[in-house]
């Protein structure tokens, strides 16, 4: 009988849990209803479970406390799409019942269990049923009420991943549009993928990555260190803080700036701090306004790597972003895929790009670095896609700094909203032109299916290719020309004055031409504009307005 778990059997259960999913990612993608090439969740679950995996991995803490804040931090930085940030919530509430606990009891995991889907209900503004919501719901109600019964933590597990299962193959029966596609919800496969490994981990069968993984293993894990190394200093101290404030998320802002790699863990009067950096005397300066440093370490990581592979070469001066370090009124920031795309927008005054959408959802992180790296009165994101909008919205919970979110799920949108921006007007007034602008652009997009299914009343067959308008599938065609054509048909009515055509990098100039030569015979009341947006996937994208 086991009636407990340690930290390093937590450890041990995170990376299998990882390891499970990582290995059945294809098999989530799979269920995704929508045929398009999108990030797919397994994949995003995956990135954002490695990087939780990655953040454990590089302290050792002695209590199951200390861990899941470890795992917590690096789910909640590194998570992508809406899939990963709800998994990201879900360790948060996780992580905050077993604050202080040395072990996890069978009554810690219930309460964790409970913790975990209540943070995450409260993370989703209109939660829907038939989710990895539900499937997190039942799980922690299952534990909650029937802990007391249980005195082995693995046959506690066993049920309580049972009562998972059993919500998940209720989903479609929850959501139409499952039943429809004939599957199960993805993101409540994906947690019971998770939650399958770490179980096999607790029973001493832990399982190993398959095959490749999303991204590059963990070069702490490997126990190599890169040789191009930004930040040298691996810097970690204790603070024993000097009264009962809440110096946690001051302290993240202001370490954030000078490297990665960052953990601020605070335990009422205990701060412990592990930060990558060039400058750890500038961290501890930052620490010492909360209160007395104390074992205090400092690791040169480049002599390290020297040493380890026998290299005499001096390394290269640290690559450094370009940010601006000056303070102005706004810093807008957009993500984009497409290099025409990216150029239009800048020309627009957007600040910082960040390269993404579709299969390249970019992590709260990512946002991050910008914010905290740059001084502005006011942050204006746009993360021009559906998958995305989580993910930066998350960044208001994390910084202190003004942030607004212009939930743009396209570029169209984005381009329009910046068309409305005025540098000079008060924040009000463009984030209520911006949200009125991108309201008023209708867009359609035409890319092939990656999968069969059935949706929106189409049969689609993997390789058809599909025009989508508002978030649904309206034409389904074997040719991208007749695509679009009926794409733009549905979209132009009676008010329709503008048709602005965003060719692909796998459409040529002169294809686009010629359907814009097309479009003008066919729609006179109507300018159209050609762009080269060079996006990836997408052979073209249409607003109208």
């Amino acid at each position: 009988m086991q009636k407990e778990i340690s930290s390093a059997l937590f450890v041990r259960a995170i990376k299998s849990g990882y390891a499970n999913l990582e290995n059945s990612k294809n098999e989530v993608n799979n269920l995704n209803v929508f045929p398009v090439p999108d990030g797919d969740t397994g994949t995003n679950m995956a990135l954002t479970m490695q990087n939780a995996k990655e953040e454990l991995l590089k302290q050792t803490p002695a209590t199951v406390g200390e861990c899941a804040v470890n795992a917590s931090t690096g789910a909640l930085m590194g998570a992508r799409g809406n899939s990963g940030v709800i998994l990201s919530q879900l360790f948060r509430g996780f992580s905050k019942s077993l604050a202080g606990k040395d072990v996890i009891t069978v009554e810690a995991l219930a309460n964790a269990f409970l913790a975990a889907s209540n943070m995450a209900y409260k993370a989703v503004m209109k939660p829907t049923e038939g989710t990895i919501l539900t499937v997190a719901r039942v799980m922690g109600e299952f534990a909650s009420e029937n802990h007391s019964k249980y005195e082995d933590i693995v046959s506690f597990g066993e049920d309580i991943l049972k009562a998972g299962n059993e919500a998940l193959a209720d989903t479609p029966n929850l959501l139409p549009v499952l039943k429809q596609a004939g599957v199960v919800d993805a993101g409540g496969k994906g947690l019971l993928c998770i939650l399958e490994g770490a179980l096999k981990a607790i029973k001493g069968e832990d399982i190993e990555l398959s095959g490749v993984t999303t991204e590059t293993e963990s070069s702490v894990e490997a126990g190599e260190i890169d040789a191009d190394i930004t930040f040298a200093y691996c810097t970690e101290f204790l603070i024993r803080a000097k009264d009962d404030g809440d110096y946690e998320r001051w302290l993240t802002e202001k370490l954030f700036k000078l490297g990665d790699c960052l953990i601020v863990i605070q335990d009422g009067k205990i701060i412990k701090v592990h930060v990558h950096t060039n400058e750890p005397w500038t961290a501890m300066k930052h620490a010492s306004q909360c209160g007395e440093l104390e074992k205090i370490k400092i690791e040169n990581m480049r002599r390290q790597h020297s040493e380890m592979f026998g290299e005499t070469k001096s390394p290269e001066e640290p690559k450094t972003e370009e940010y601006n370090t000056e303070h102005v009124k706004y810093a807008t920031i957009a993500v984009c895929a497409g290099d025409g795309f990216e150029e239009i927008l800048r020309q627009l005054g957007v600040d910082y790009i960040i390269k993404g959408g579709q299969t390249m959802n970019p992590s709260t992180e990512d946002f991050l670095k910008i914010i905290n790296n740059t001084d502005a009165e006011h942050y204006i994101l746009l993360p021009n896609n559906k998958n995305i909008i989580m993910a930066a919205s998350q960044t208001k919970s994390i910084s202190d700094k003004d942030i607004t979110v212009i939930e743009t799920r396209n570029l169209p949108q984005a381009i329009s909203a910046m068309i409305s921006f005025d540098v000079e007007a008060e924040l009000e007034g463009n984030v209520e032109a911006m949200n009125e602008a991108k309201g008023s652009v209708k867009t359609g997009q035409v890319t092939f299916a990656v999968r069969n299914t059935n949706v929106d009343g189409f049969e689609i067959s993997e390789g058809d290719i599909i025009g989508v308008l508002s978030d649904e599938i309206v034409v389904c065609e074997k040719d991208v020309k007749t695509a679009i054509i009926g794409l733009i048909d549905k979209m132009v009515d009676e008010d329709s004055e503008l048709i602005s055509v965003y060719y692909g990098e796998d459409v040529t100039e002169e294809e686009a031409q010629e359907l814009v030569e097309e479009l003008a015979e066919k729609y006179e009341d109507c300018d159209i504009e050609l762009s080269e947006g060079s996006q990836p996937l997408y052979y073209y994208i249409i607003g109208v307005e």
